[in-house]
């Protein structure tokens, strides 16, 4: 679970970095990349609050707005494949 939360924690300067390089060059695999960067790091983080919640009722809540977030945004990285960048 370590490794997990340490990957998590690895995606934010990483979708940062991405993101700020999509705004400056207007570049549509860096728009992309940060998009995948972020469901990756929901996704990694997902089975971390998974296995806290078991211990601590309270963060079921953190859960469910997970894995919303995390359908929701994959669902958002398929539409943009579909229409042009």
């Amino acid at each position: 679970m370590v490794e997990l939360f340490v990957l998590a924690l690895v995606t934010i300067p990483v979708f940062l970095v991405l993101g700020l390089v999509a705004q400056l060059t207007r570049a549509a695999w860096a728009k992309r990349a940060s998009e995948a960067t972020v469901l990756v790091g929901i996704a990694a983080l997902l089975p971390v609050v998974l296995d806290r919640a078991f211990d601590k009722p309270v963060l079921w809540a953190a859960v469910v707005l997970l894995a919303a977030l995390l359908v929701f945004g994959v669902v958002l990285h398929v539409r943009s494949y579909r229409r042009p960048s």
